[in-house]
């Protein structure tokens, strides 16, 4: 069978790398103590794949992890943000009066940053949910596929904060967000950037399954609208956040050791050399961040947030 591109269909695809399962499986436990043997049951290799038409990377199979593991990954106090840069953005474009549905709004952040208080939030997690409707915020535990089929076109806005590149059925979640929004409505989604520092970092568990199962650029971003007949109306790149910048730099400095010794980065990499690469450029990115104060300066940070018109 031909791996093909999760949102063109067409089997115009290149293959980047292939990652082991056990690796993943192992990586997982060590930097999260979280167990994912039970999702990669049966899959020993995952390939990461591009798209020629589309530019998406993608992985396949697209192991997704399910409500337990997200419930591991709610114990990090960062997992779930009550602030985020897009959020900030995306409120430029909301008026008071508009009817808002978020998909994957986890315990109702963006309900409490959001101009409108007609709100609905859609999530799989149960505890999160609970988390929201302690607050004061309705959220509905059903999928965006089923939530459209008894509200076609009610909603003024409908949007997705970093939660796209977790979908597997990436076409038909698309679809129900389109028939969910009345005609001249928004969909709003933020995503990690396949074109921001992102794309120097090896052994970013959380940028692979079962955890992400996808990876945009602008182009890919881009390429949505046209699939769909969207009319794009803003792609809007986040700056350097304050908690990113030791990472950004020391991406930077074992990018440029790669480069000097003509060697590749990759997706996963478990050797000796890469470890000690770690540690030294980790020193390094440190000393550097404390150098970027001037917040006019600062490059280009962790996410892109896409607003299309239907």
């Amino acid at each position: 069978m031909s791996v093909i591109c999760p949102i063109s269909g067409d089997a115009n695809v290149k293959i980047l790398e292939e990652l082991n399962s056990k690796t993943l499986i192992s990586l997982y436990k060590k930097v999260f103590n979280i167990d994912v043997s039970q999702d990669f049951y049966g899959v020993d290799k995952i390939g990461i794949y591009q798209s020629t038409e589309s530019n998406l990377i993608f992985f396949y199979p697209p192991i997704a992890g399910g409500e337990g593991f997200y419930e591991q990954l709610q114990k990090f106090d960062w997992y779930y943000m009550d602030e985020k840069p897009e959020y900030n953005f995306a409120n430029q474009f909301i008026k008071k009066s508009d009817l808002i549905l978020e998909i994957g709004c986890g315990k109702g952040a963006f309900s409490k940053k959001v101009a409108s208080a007609n709100y609905v939030g859609l999530e799989f997690s149960r505890k999160a949910k609970e988390l929201a409707e302690h607050q004061g915020t309705v959220v509905l535990n059903e999928s965006i596929q089923q939530h459209s089929l008894e509200n076609a076109d009610k909603y003024d806005v409908v949007c997705a904060f970093q939660v796209l590149e977790h979908i597997p059925e990436i076409n038909s979640f698309i679809e129900g967000c389109i028939r969910a929004t009345k005609p001249g409505g928004l969909l709003i989604y933020s995503v990690p950037s396949a074109d921001s520092f992102l794309s120097l970092i090896s052994n970013n568990l959380l940028n692979m399954p079962p955890h992400h199962v996808s990876f945009w650029s602008d182009k890919s971003l881009r390429y949505l609208g046209k699939k769909f007949y969207l009319n794009l109306v803003s792609i809007q790149h986040e700056k350097l956040s304050t908690f990113h910048k030791e990472w950004w730099n020391s991406s930077l400095v074992i990018n440029s050791v790669k480069a000097a010794l003509n060697q590749e980065t990759k997706w996963l990499d478990n050797s000796i050399q890469y470890k000690f690469l770690q540690k030294i450029s980790g020193i390094a990115g440190k000393f550097l961040a404390k150098g970027m104060d001037d917040e006019k300066g600062l490059p280009d940070g962790h996410s892109v947030t896409a607003i299309y018109q239907k």
